[in-house]
């Protein structure tokens, strides 16, 4: 009598094994997204972090901007003036991010400036929604002044010193967070 493995046991573990790699190609791509997207929240809580220091040296002010019209702001870190004001939005990021502050598929994130458009507190500011669009979103963090987060969206707060921060996530839903 020969020793050895029969074919139907070779086939079992051969399929066996088959699936324990199938398993793991289809959880990877969800586990990498999800680190992605917790990277992105990260950065967000640094973004807020950064911006609490900006109002603690400057005696509460957010940084301003007589160019925050009904369409917004875009700052793009790729074209940042040297001369830019450090009371600016455009002179917030370039003076308190870092050169490294950028999405986890590589680029910079930019900023879109918003003022909350809802007539009352606590009712949705629907110009956020707008902005945030699908993702990628174009890499925009969504600044959304004179406003609070209420789950996803960004309400409109009694303070003018308060902003929404949000971002749009791949793997799907927004994150918001205050400042």
């Amino acid at each position: 009598m020969k020793k050895g493995f029969t074919i139907i046991e070779t086939s079992l573990v051969l399929a066996i094994a088959g699936l324990i790699f199938l398993m793991v190609f289809i959880a990877l791509p969800t586990l990498q997204r999800s680190q992605r997207d917790a990277r992105r929240r990260d950065d967000m809580m640094t973004f807020a972090s950064n911006l609490k220091k900006y109002q603690t040296n400057n005696r509460g002010a957010l940084p301003v901007s007589s160019r925050i019209g009904p369409s917004g702001l875009l700052v793009n870190p790729d074209s940042i003036e040297e001369n830019a004001s450090e009371t600016s939005w455009a002179g917030f990021y370039r003076d308190y991010m870092k050169d490294d502050f950028a999405d986890p598929d590589g680029p910079k994130y930019k900023l879109f400036v918003i003022k909350c458009d809802a007539s009352s507190v606590n009712t949705t500011c629907s110009n956020t929604t707008e902005q945030m669009g699908e993702y990628p979103n174009d890499n925009k963090i969504v600044v959304t002044l004179q406003a609070l987060c209420s789950g996803e969206n960004a309400v409109a707060a009694a303070s003018p010193r308060r902003v929404a921060i949000s971002y749009k996530l791949e793997g799907g839903g927004i994150y918001c967070g205050n400042s």
